[in-house]
């Protein structure tokens, strides 16, 4: 993704009211919320996807776009939700 959409999430997710911290009040689609946590690796979705390997697996093509903590669509998501694996404003590159 390029640095203007990290920008622009890092920008709404500033606005949250969300917490970054797990469990204390996290966005309902961050990588801790009740739609996000299944996606994770360890999710009921992620495992499927870490079952079948290759591409699905969490280091695969497609299996790391939803890995929160990266700078894949669903890392996306977490900054702008200011979700706990990749909060808004974090520095981090992977």
């Amino acid at each position: 993704m390029t640095d203007r959409t990290t920008a622009a999430a890092d920008k709404l997710g500033a606005k949250k009211s969300t917490n970054p911290i797990p469990q204390s009040n996290p966005s309902v689609i961050s990588s801790e919320g009740a739609i996000g946590k299944p996606f994770n690796p360890d999710g009921a979705i992620g495992k499927i996807g870490e079952k079948i390997g290759g591409p699905l697996s969490k280091e695969g093509a497609i299996g790391s776009q939803f890995d929160a903590s990266k700078d894949g669509i669903a890392g996306h998501v977490e900054r702008a939700v200011n979700g706990p694996r990749n909060p808004s404003g974090s520095s981090r590159t992977q």
